[in-house]
């Protein structure tokens, strides 16, 4: 399937099939991480119902997904906006969503800290689980709303800690586990909080139409969902160890708890906000379509 192509700024970076990490890089789960694509994959399980139900696209038109993951969202949209349409992923490698390629959609390699993204060129522009994890939220956030037309919407999600674990017959349940994890977390910028300040962002930056909701899902043990979790502690088990906040029979018994099916717990809230960029804010651009 043919679409229209997206010209974006001199100096965006296409070229490399994999592309290296930044040694500044602070994101806590580095993508050379041995587990990342299964950790992506079983995140795409637990959350893609919920974000598809948000996408809210028709064909014909223009979105950007910024981190795509291992692509679901994104061949999600190319699936609805259709020939006529026009998808764009980015990430910071792009192994896992080369494939995308095959659909129609354009896949570059893209930094939204530092590398510039096309002027009021799309309809859509979606991130999740992106921006709680970026040192300078607003400046990325003003970037995504620049590549916005008039009228065009931002979608971000990203997550509400506070009920992660909450246990239906245990009080407590892996709260020390877990309590550890999100101090190494935010030793790496991450933003336990970040849907509620989502919100507060898009009013800050002047979006139109902001809405907010949250969502949780019921995971049992042993279940792909479970696997997320599970991923998320193996691989943060050595800082966490190092730092003398838990010990190793403490994260070995956790991982077992989370492989178990007698066990279910409730996940973060991941809380959706979106918001329009004003269709008459002085630039005379053509609205959203």
């Amino acid at each position: 399937m043919e679409r229209k192509g997206v010209a974006f700024p001199e100096g965006t970076r296409t070229a490399a099939p994999v592309a290296p990490e930044r040694e500044d890089s602070g994101y806590v789960f580095a993508t050379s991480f041995e587990g990342e694509t299964r950790r992506l994959r079983a995140g795409e399980a637990m959350w893609d119902p919920g974000t598809l139900d948000l996408l809210r696209v028709e064909p014909g038109t223009a979105c950007l997904e910024i981190g795509g993951g291992c692509g679901s969202v994104g061949r999600a949209l190319a699936d609805r906006v259709g020939a006529d349409g026009e998808v764009v992923v980015t990430d910071l490698r792009l192994d896992r969503v080369s494939w995308l390629g095959e659909h129609g959609v354009t896949v570059l390699r893209h930094d939204v800290l530092v590398d510039p993204l096309p002027r009021e060129r799309f309809d859509l522009v979606h991130a999740r689980m992106v921006v709680q994890h970026l040192s300078d939220q607003e400046a990325a956030v003003r970037r995504m709303i620049g590549a916005l037309r008039p009228g065009g919407r931002l979608l971000l999600e990203d997550t509400d800690t506070s009920s992660l674990f909450r246990h239906a017959q245990q009080e407590g349940f892996l709260d020390r586990v877990k309590d550890a994890a999100y101090v190494i977390m935010r030793q790496s910028g991450h933003r336990a909080r970040g849907g509620l300040l989502d919100l507060d962002l898009m009013l800050r930056c002047g979006l139109e139409d902001v809405q907010a909701q949250g969502r949780a899902v019921v995971v049992q043990g042993g279940t792909v969902q479970a696997e997320w979790y599970t991923l998320w502690i193996e691989h943060l088990r050595p800082r966490m160890e190092a730092s003398g906040l838990v010990s190793a029979e403490e994260v070995d018994q956790a991982l077992e708890q989370l492989r178990d099916p007698a066990h279910r717990w409730l996940s973060q809230v991941m809380v959706a906000v979106s918001g329009r960029r004003p269709r008459h804010d002085g630039t005379g651009a053509r609205g959203a379509r």
